[in-house]
């Protein structure tokens, strides 16, 4: 059975999370569930909740947290995102240390949760695991070519075409922005190089990486394999498995949906949970 108990990290404590137990945590690896956007720590439909009991089940400690200014963690004013969230982690960690001792450390994110892993993990030698949900993609060659034929073979994309222009049309007439066109625009994403940083040190530490891409990822990923082929990192694609759902939503919104993530990122973690407790933690 497994244990929950509430986690304080920060400047006075003031940062907030939950740790999922297993019965027995000798040498388990930790995985860090971070919220996206300005989610509370359970995310939408309680899917940190629901994944990170599953990972305590297969014999993983679990931390589900608010990041500062998200949840229940209070804001701090003066500091960009980025700033903002590698504080957060140097204290997590110093959290978790004193509890645990030096761990193997996972990070699970979804959407910008996904961008912070990613650049914590370009910085972090400790980091030896991601799960990502839709992170950000480089296109590789034929992505244009795959998205053409996509829009000219979707049928809604006609009946709705007069939907789009006036839409289009009110936009220029009325002068509003278009900052918002692409998803991306909300999110404070990774750099070039903290992409390279991030999967060359992993294929170095011999990590272990999930990632899944739904619908909300059409726009810069169309194709299983892409992320890995466009990366273009030696050594990269025995070490990464991807998922496409063209049809699944971005927050898992429908049931079956969200059921077969928790049961795909399940089978994943326990397939390589006892690779990832002989790695060593820096």
């Amino acid at each position: 059975m497994i244990k929950e108990r509430i986690f304080t990290y920060g400047e006075h404590q003031h940062g907030i999370g939950v740790l999922s137990e297993p019965e027995d945590t000798f040498n388990s690896p930790i995985a860090v569930l971070l919220n996206a956007g300005l989610s509370h720590r359970a995310e939408p439909y309680r899917l940190n909740v629901l994944l990170g009991r599953q990972l305590a089940e297969l014999g993983y400690i679990a931390l589900r947290v608010d990041l500062s200014g998200k949840g229940d963690s209070p804001a701090r004013e003066t500091m960009t995102n980025r700033e903002s969230v590698a504080l957060d982690w140097s204290f997590m960690k110093k959290s978790l240390e004193k509890l645990y001792g030096s761990r193997p450390l996972l990070i699970f994110g979804l959407c910008s949760g996904a961008d912070n892993g990613i650049k914590l993990c370009a910085q972090d030698p400790s980091i030896k695991g991601l799960i990502l949900l839709d992170p950000v993609s480089r296109q590789d060659a034929g992505f244009a070519k795959r998205e053409l034929l996509r829009k000219l073979t979707n049928p809604n994309k006609w009946l709705n075409i007069h939907k789009v222009v006036s839409r289009r049309l009110k936009q220029n007439t009325s002068g509003e922005s278009s900052l918002l066109n692409s998803p991306m625009d909300l999110r404070d994403e990774p750099n070039d190089n903290d992409m390279d940083q991030c999967f060359e040190s992993l294929v170095e530490k011999d990590g272990r990486v999930l990632a899944v891409f739904t619908s909300q990822t059409l726009y810069h990923y169309n194709k299983l394999g892409q992320f890995t082929s466009a990366m273009g990192i030696n050594g990269l694609e025995p070490i990464i498995e991807e998922v496409f759902w063209p049809n699944a939503k971005h927050i898992f919104s429908i049931e079956v949906h969200r059921q077969r993530l928790i049961g795909t990122i399940a089978d994943w973690a326990n397939k390589h949970l006892d690779h990832l407790k002989t790695l060593q933690p820096e």
